[in-house]
């Protein structure tokens, strides 16, 4: 899910959502960022914001 979450949202620095910084235990908080994400099409700069912050408190340290 998150290498979908990645490509969807068209990043120029792919690295830094990498699928191997994120736990199972997380799993839950994933998909409901998966949903939003694949429920559109377009995104404004605050959504953008909003999702790549939400996944950084998500990752591993």
């Amino acid at each position: 899910m998150i290498l979908e979450i990645r490509d969807r949202l068209n990043l120029v620095n792919k690295g830094l959502i990498d699928p191997e910084n994120f736990s199972e235990s997380n799993q839950e908080e994933i998909e409901d960022i998966y949903a939003f994400v694949m429920s559109k099409s377009n995104f404004t700069p605050s959504e953008m914001s909003g999702i790549t912050e939400a996944l950084g408190q998500i990752r591993k340290s």
